[in-house]
């Protein structure tokens, strides 16, 4: 017998509404039924695990007052109202949802207006948590534009802060912007004694104080390593900038609390000023990174404004970097040598070999300009190998020649030489190949190499010495602290410092050092060149004191192969041709 059809009808909508419920219970969505004024006539059971309630909690209450955030409650229900007759809510919104605890969960909803008829009844929500899909992008987002290790902005973030401060700068009359760019002084030392993990916690204080000591508004950054960057917004002159990069370096010079040690630290700080004739943020960056290099250059712990000039020589260096890159290749590095006299005799007992720089355009490069700039980008390696290749095949061939094989070479090893592996079997395969017996040569080192204790500097230092290479410390009386570290070192010979040599005829004082470093010498066995002697004053006095070797431009400056070899085969003394 069948049903009546009302009845039938309202079975089959029940039927419905119960396999709709169970499809939204296993698609996990959140379902909500409403009336016109917003009461909440069904709800499912995933909305209520979601926020705590139980049915009865929720069912005839009103939805706004019940799971929406008490500032936004008016402004979303009057939404509601204006909305619901239309029937043109907007799809996909996302919603604050809060829950029994007080808990914000954000929901992406989607309505639709209930009608019975050509009337609106009601409304019915789906919902979609998606907190912590958004909390997670939020978090990629954060961390693509922050450093983990600070959490300042990274170099991408700042870049685009400055990008859009330019614009305005084009934009806007009467304001302006600085950008600071710093690093940490004596970072390396601390990192290298204390270890990494000492070395991010003091990154990580340096980026606290930084924020400290700016302004609301203003941007700091970690572009990576021990380098910072501070944009500086709406300065109304440069000395305002100047009294900001004054504050970080006060608070930066105060110490630091490490691992239970105090630190002492600093920064060096270059600073670019912006202005509109800027074409890209890159140029304004580049200008304060020239600025601090220069900071750095003049003794560190001080900051120096950006001028065009210092582009200028920043692309200047550039284009002798390229060009010394290229020197070896086109034979264009010469050896000059400097005689090493004995002052008893007068003659020749050695020479010193350096290293000069035939440019095709500028003519002779001094070392002063080109060596510090092959050290910083390692071009000193291979180019320390050549000058000792090429000074060893030169002395043996003079020592054949002149039927003196006594004579000794002395070539300077930089610290970078020091730094690369088979540095020994270098020099040994160097002499093998040239015949230059180990006995004539001399490898001189400075003190700040020793003070600056190179792994395993000692264990090659005794291996050179066990070879039969006599061993010179170069400049001597330059550096600190170094007494303290002369017997830890085979060393043979102390070559005293020209600026010590310079005073002598100046003061008592002057003659004075000079003979406590000779005293230090002979009570550790070890022999002493005096370098640079200019007059005869300089030559007679060291002579009185024992001195047994000099060299100078008194005696002779250093001369090309050709001149040096005329020098020995003349076999005059140079104390009486110079003196």
């Amino acid at each position: 017998m069948s049903l009546p059809l009302p009845i039938e009808a309202e079975r089959l909508r029940a039927e419905s509404q119960r396999q709709l419920g169970e499809l939204l219970e296993v698609m996990q969505f959140l379902a909500v039924l409403q009336d016109v004024q917003g009461r909440v006539s069904y709800c499912n059971d995933a909305l209520l695990r979601l926020t705590g309630y139980g049915r009865e909690d929720v069912v005839g209450k009103n939805w706004f007052d019940l799971f929406v955030p008490a500032e936004e409650r008016e402004s979303r229900r009057g939404a509601y109202l204006a909305e619901l007759p239309r029937g043109d809510f907007q799809p996909n919104i996302e919603r604050e949802l809060q829950t029994a605890n007080g808990e914000q969960r954000l929901i992406q909803w989607n309505q639709l207006p209930l009608r019975e008829g050509a009337r609106v009844i009601g409304c019915a929500r789906i919902g979609t948590d998606v907190t912590e899909i958004r909390r997670a992008s939020q978090k990629l987002l954060h961390d693509a534009f922050h450093d983990a290790l600070t959490g300042l902005p990274n170099r991408a973030l700042f870049m685009d802060r400055l990008s859009h401060r330019l614009a305005l700068e084009k934009r806007r009359q009467g304001s302006s912007f600085s950008v600071l760019f710093l690093d940490v002084d004596r970072f390396k030392v601390i990192n290298d004694s204390l270890g990494h993990v000492r070395g991010d916690e003091l990154l990580a204080e340096v980026g606290r104080r930084l924020q400290a000591c700016l302004r609301a508004g203003d941007t700091v950054a970690r572009l990576g390593g021990d380098e910072f960057t501070i944009l500086i917004e709406d300065v109304k002159n440069k000395a305002e900038a100047l009294k900001v990069a004054e504050r970080v370096q006060q608070d930066l010079r105060a110490p630091f609390s490490i691992g239970g040690q105090e630190i002492f630290s600093g920064a060096s700080i270059g600073i670019a000023h912006g202005s509109s004739g800027y074409a890209r943020p890159e140029d304004i960056l580049r200008d304060a990174d020239t600025a601090l290099y220069r900071a750095k250059a003049q003794g560190r712990g001080r900051f120096v404004e950006f001028d065009p000039s210092m582009h200028d020589r920043a692309m200047a260096l550039l284009r002798l970097e390229t060009d010394l890159r290229r020197a070896l290749d086109r034979d264009e590095l010469r050896i000059h040598y400097q005689p090493v006299v004995s002052l008893a005799t007068g003659r020749i007992v050695g020479a010193e070999a350096l290293v000069r720089w035939l440019h095709p355009e500028r003519g002779l490069v001094s070392p002063i300009e080109f060596i510090p700039l092959a050290e910083e980008t390692g071009l000193i390696i291979a180019i320390g190998g050549w000058v000792l290749t090429e000074a060893c095949r030169q002395m043996k061939e003079w020592q054949d020649k002149v039927g003196q094989a006594e004579l000794e070479l002395s070539v300077n090893l930089s610290s970078q030489q020091f730094a690369q592996p088979g540095l020994v079997a270098q020099v040994a395969d160097v002499l093998r190949e040239t015949g230059l017996s180990p006995r004539c040569l001399r490898l001189e080192v400075t003190e700040s190499l020793l003070m600056e204790r190179h792994p395993h500097i000692a264990d090659t230092l005794t291996e050179l010495r066990a070879m039969g290479v006599r061993l010179d410390l170069d400049d001597f009386g330059t550096g600190y602290s170094s007494l303290s570290y002369l017997h830890q070192f085979p060393i043979d010979t102390l070559k005293i410092d020209k600026s010590f040599i310079a005073r002598i005829g100046e003061s008592e004082e002057g003659l004075e050092i000079v003979h406590t470093i000779m005293s230090l010498a002979r009570s550790l066995d070890m022999e002493v060149v005096a370098e640079g002697v200019e007059n005869a004053k300089q030559l007679d006095a060291l002579r009185q004191l024992g001195c047994a070797h000099a060299q100078g431009y008194h005696l002779s400056r250093p001369v090309d192969s050709g001149k040096f070899g005329v020098l020995l085969g003349e076999g005059k003394s140079l104390t009486v041709v110079n003196g």
